[in-house]
């Protein structure tokens, strides 16, 4: 009987001195929780990164951010190599191409730099291999920047190319054609029906007779 008393005391021991680092992990959690809600609450759909929606001032903060990124890029990196060809043009705020993509750049690089981290890991490796070169060697095989590096100043595009336009006549007629949209009946979908049941015997409404419609 002693023995099991003695026991049963050790695992209650074990278990008090376990409540310091539980409540510890507890709080972790909730911070994590918290700062997921704000992440979520904070920005708008899409992310603080998706340009077209952003209000004035996000964007004005965003162009700020990106300045930074994009000269701290160019000044740490790419001007150590003896070549233009991966080079960022002074003027790489006026290429909306160049703008997007250097954006995700940036995005990546916070992902990869910022979140602590209790070990090491691959990630400033794949960030360089993964995302960098490839985003530089992307720009340098379009020569996004290379009139304006050759020329010092800004070249515009000589062709814009084609440009699109949204929900344009041709497409919304495809649109019908290819995908019908649903007829409106004016009955119940499965949806509605399922919300106008009894909650109690799950019977649906008798559904009023053609006759009397419109009758007192």
């Amino acid at each position: 009987m002693s023995g099991t008393t003695d026991e049963g005391e050790a695992a209650l021991d074990e278990l008090l001195a376990a409540i310091p680092g539980l409540a510890h992990r507890l709080s972790e959690t909730e911070d994590t929780v918290a700062a997921l809600v704000e992440e979520l609450t904070d920005h708008p759909a899409g992310g603080p990164w998706l340009w077209d929606g952003l209000d004035a001032e996000a964007q004005r903060e965003l162009w700020v951010e990106l300045d930074a990124f994009v000269s701290w890029l160019q000044n740490r990196i790419l001007c150590h190599h003896m070549s233009k060809d991966n080079w960022i043009s002074p003027c790489w705020y006026r290429h909306p191409d160049a703008a997007e993509q250097l954006t995700a750049l940036m995005v990546a690089h916070k992902a990869s730099y910022h979140p602590k981290a209790a070990q090491a890991t691959h990630g400033l490796v794949d960030w360089f291999q993964r995302c960098l070169w490839p985003t530089m060697d992307t720009l340098k095989q379009r020569m996004t920047f290379k009139a304006c590096l050759s020329k010092g100043e800004h070249e515009p595009q000589y062709m814009p190319g084609v440009q699109l336009v949204a929900a344009s006549d041709e497409f919304a007629a495809f649109l019908d054609e290819t995908v019908p949209a649903p007829a409106e009946s004016g009955e119940p979908g499965p949806h509605e029906l399922a919300d106008l049941a009894d909650p109690e015997t799950g019977e649906l409404p008798t559904p009023p007779d053609p006759g009397e419609t419109g009758h007192a």
